[in-house]
């Protein structure tokens, strides 16, 4: 399938808190970042829904509720240059951790729902009763959501087949120390190292919470072209675990694979501009370093946005990497107040 030609941006006005905006979607690896209830997520979400669904400018409108499951979001969309195709685009909420225990149990109470709504109108009951019961049904999810519900709850048919990227999980899965597997009922487990005992998702680790949904789509259905978007993918990670996640999203980016991730970590900017910067170095100084050649970046396959003040602001990526202003600010004043904490308490006396 043909992909979208560089310069491709997608330009947005009053998306949440966002009045206006624009994101250039041509590169391969693309980060947001900012403080929180800036307007990532909707972007993410609206994102997510046009590589999706697949549409022109013209008829966006007609997609947004269905993108956000609200007609509180409205937002302006311009899309200049090529129209979006539909993509295999695969989305890893922040919320990722419940719906990978909870997703079966969420569409067995819809199912109900929606058999007792068939008995009321079988029953002619009254109209008032009706309506009230199908604002149960009603989706309250965006879109992104959804569906990873629906990939959670379809595990049992996903994993029948293996995908040319198993090693991607394999290295997730030496991070968990164990296998991540799904029962013939479509439940997933995981087997912790030198055990051989499959524990149930909600007894496992958090480490395992967060990161199995990605070990079973590397490991079932990725393919190369694949848009793969990770909300968080610092979300339960020691600092260390952190570090290696964001070598495999290089190492997938270089893969042929377009990753775009939000993140409040500077473990992870700091990782991504180490990756960067190896791209300048010799392979002997890169190996003293202990990266491998997969994992370098360049540059130019990476853009950056910063959401602050009602908009969106690019983030210049050199050869040295990115810097997040805010998060730079917030470790530099804590460094201060813990040396002046320091000193007042222990050097003063």
């Amino acid at each position: 399938m043909e992909r979208q030609k560089a310069g491709f941006r997608l330009e947005v006005n009053n998306l949440g808190t966002i009045k206006t905006g624009a994101i250039d979607l041509s590169k391969a690896l693309i980060i947001f970042a900012g403080q929180n209830n800036m307007g990532k997520s909707y972007m993410a979400y609206l994102i997510y829904g046009l590589y999706k669904i697949g549409m022109n400018e013209n008829k966006v409108n007609e997609a947004l509720l269905k993108i956000f499951a609200s007609k509180m979001v409205t937002p302006i969309v311009k899309i200049t240059a090529e129209p979006f195709l539909p993509h295999s685009v695969y989305f890893f909420p922040a919320e990722r951790t419940a719906i990978n225990m909870l997703a079966k149990e969420v569409l067995k109470q819809k199912a109900a729902t929606l058999d007792e709504l068939s008995h009321k109108v079988l029953a002619e009951e009254d109209v008032e009763t009706i309506v009230k019961s199908v604002q149960n049904i009603i989706p309250r999810y965006p879109l992104a959501i959804r569906d990873y519900l629906f990939f959670i709850n379809d595990l049992g048919y996903i994993t029948r087949n293996e995908s040319s990227f198993t090693d991607f999980a394999d290295e997730i899965e030496t991070l968990l120390q164990g296998k991540v597997s799904v029962s013939d009922y479509g439940d997933i487990k995981f087997t912790p190292q030198h055990s051989q005992k499959k524990l149930d998702i909600h007894i496992s680790s958090s480490l395992v919470k967060s990161l199995s949904g990605l070990v079973l789509y590397f490991r079932h259905i990725a393919q190369k072209g694949d848009i793969i978007m990770i909300d968080e993918p610092e979300l339960n990670l020691h600092p260390d675990n952190q570090l290696i996640v964001t070598r495999l999203f290089a190492k997938a980016v270089n893969k042929g694979f377009k990753v775009i991730l939000s993140t409040h970590s500077d473990y992870i900017i700091k990782e991504f501009n180490n990756l960067i910067m190896l791209n300048k170095a010799s392979d002997a100084d890169r190996i003293e370093f202990g990266y491998c050649k997969e994992a370098v970046l360049d540059q130019g396959k990476v853009g950056a946005y910063f959401f602050s003040n009602n908009t969106i602001e690019p983030i210049e990526v050199s050869e040295t990497g990115l810097t997040i202003k805010t998060i730079d600010t917030t470790i530099d004043v804590l460094d201060n107040t813990t040396e002046n904490i320091y000193y007042r308490v222990f050097e003063s006396v």
